[in-house]
């Protein structure tokens, strides 16, 4: 593509994106005055429509970019690198003063600031609980038949609980049954705990109910509800925006929403990736309701800890939103080397 085809290309998307109408000629020669001719501009955007990077809607109408158009702008974005967004990491820092006593909390705090600075879906993915290290965990009695279970992991994260048990304990049993486990798996991952704690029952079930099977039976309703966090902030922003105009639309968007596992699984899939990636149609979830997505990883003292990214319409403002992606993933790392 030589270079005044991708500049009109360009335009087009980029102004597509501000008023979320088709883009014609005329309106791309008096905004952007490249210094030719409307006819030729008009040409170039037919040539463009021939190529798949434009379309039509209807008859007369101006031009629409398509999910090509929209990949090959991304691809231009990326090579160009991104500014950091100044003002969101000032929010960042203001957020993150307790996050080591609520990380969960920091995290539901981060993609709510994503969805306030895009005005789209901000979602957080912590997706490594379970390779987190246990270093402690206790039980306190709570009310009847209820325990509040208290994990301390490696790097000083604090997971906290409340489980139903169906044998009666004192605070003494929770003590002995801490000092039991805290000796057993202290060190391990929770994934190999959840993995060892599945093999004892297995083993003690034939046996009378020993205080080591107490232990094993509370133990697996704490680790077995240890899976993906996931924090999904700013739907009514998603759903307000002029691409979801009609109430077919705001309803499969709601319901595609509310199944948090395909946006679990759609994450996932970016978990191992380095650098922001955008998703433009890419996936059934995206595909099926013109969405897309642009995502990076965080990490923990290097090892991959979880995904963030925002969930938008394709006519999405992508320069500011690999930004706030860019800035909200390279900041929770950094928290996450002195936690």
């Amino acid at each position: 593509m030589d270079a005044r085809t991708r500049k009109i290309l360009f335009a087009v998307i980029e102004s597509y994106i501000g008023i979320a109408a088709p883009v014609g000629s005329r309106y791309i020669s008096k905004r952007y005055g490249f210094g030719i001719s409307s006819a030729t501009i008009r040409n170039t955007m037919s040539d463009l429509e021939e190529l798949g990077f434009l379309s039509q809607p209807y008859a007369s109408a101006g031009r629409v970019p398509t999910g090509r158009a929209y990949r090959f702008f991304v691809e231009s974005l990326l090579d160009c690198g991104m500014s950091e967004n100044s003002n969101l990491l000032s929010m960042l820092y203001d957020k993150s003063t307790d996050s080591r006593a609520s990380f969960d909390d920091f995290l539901s705090a981060i993609s709510r600031l994503m969805s306030d600075c895009s005005h789209y879906m901000g979602v957080v993915l912590s997706r490594t609980a379970e390779s987190s290290i246990l270093r402690k965990i206790e039980f306190y009695t709570y009310k009847e038949n209820m325990i509040v279970a208290i994990l301390l992991t490696q790097y000083g994260i604090v997971r906290h609980m409340i489980v139903e048990s169906s044998s009666r304990l004192t605070q003494k049993d929770m003590n002995e049954i801490s000092r039991y486990l805290n000796d057993e798996f202290a060190g391990s991952t929770l994934r190999d705990i959840k993995k060892s704690l599945l093999e004892n029952m297995a083993e003690e079930q034939e046996k009378c109910e020993t205080l080591k099977e107490k232990a094993n039976s509370l133990c697996n309703k704490v680790f077995s509800s240890i899976n993906a966090d996931i924090f999904i902030s700013g739907v009514s922003e998603l759903i307000n925006l002029p691409d979801f105009d009609d109430i077919k639309k705001i309803k499969e968007l709601s319901k595609a929403i509310d199944d948090k596992n395909m946006i679990i699984n759609l994450l996932d899939k970016i978990l191992q990736s380095e650098g922001v990636q955008v998703f433009v149609g890419d996936d059934p979830l995206l595909d099926e309701k013109a969405l897309s997505l642009v995502a990076s990883t965080f990490y923990e003292k290097g090892r991959p800890f979880g995904v963030l990214g925002l969930i938008g319409p394709q006519r999405m403002d992508y320069a500011n939103a690999i930004s706030i992606v860019s800035t909200s993933a390279a900041f929770l790392s950094r928290q996450l080397e002195h936690i």
